[in-house]
Order: C-alpha cells, then sequence, then structure tokens
C-alpha cells in the first residue's frame, strides 16, 4: 500500500478536534474512519493541499459523500458551508464564485 502521509494526519486531526459532523454536529463514535475526513478541494485538483489540515474537516460519512455529489443547494445548507467557504475563497476563486453565486 502506497503510503501518502493521510493517515497519520487523520489520526492527528482525530485527536485534536471534537468527533462532531461540522456539517450537521451529529456525534461521530468509535474509532476514525477514512470517509469522516474530507478534503474542502479535492485532492485529485489540488494534490499540494492533500496534507493540508485546514483543507479537511470531519464529516459522518452521509454529509462527506453529500459534499461529493449533491447540488450546490444541499451544500449550501450544511452548517460548515461558510467555513469552506472561506477556505477556498483564497485557494481557488473560480470555484468559489460558483459557490458563492458570483
Amino acid at each position: 500500500m502506497k503510503k501518502t502521509g493521510e493517515r497519520d494526519l487523520f489520526l492527528k486531526i482525530w485527536k485534536e478536534r471534537p468527533h462532531v459532523c461540522t456539517a450537521c454536529n451529529k456525534k461521530l463514535y468509535g474509532e476514525p474512519r477514512v470517509h469522516y475526513f474530507s478534503h474542502i478541494l479535492p485532492k485529485s485538483r489540488f494534490p499540494e493541499l492533500r496534507l493540508d489540515p485546514e483543507n479537511i474537516l470531519i464529516e459522518c460519512i452521509e454529509c462527506h459523500s453529500d459534499y461529493e455529489t449533491k447540488g450546490l443547494d444541499v451544500i449550501r445548507s450544511k452548517d460548515n458551508f461558510q467555513k469552506k467557504l472561506d477556505y477556498i475563497k483564497d485557494k481557488d476563486y473560480m470555484r468559489y464564485a460558483k459557490l458563492k453565486g458570483v
């Protein structure tokens, strides 16, 4: 298995942050699962941000899936939408403008 550094970063984030979905406030129990860690800007398009802790939010599996597959109306309705916008604004203005509706 290829080492990316993500596992170590995820464990560090899990130790430092509350085990609560930042999108819906659902409590997350048990051991950390890879699906609990959502990259705000996708690592496929922004590989340089893959290990940036500010680019990763803790989300439940449902909210993580929504962020990756649902439309803008669903994404905008989540509690952590503004936090994502704040991060995106400095890194990818075109995506920010689309999400913001500019």
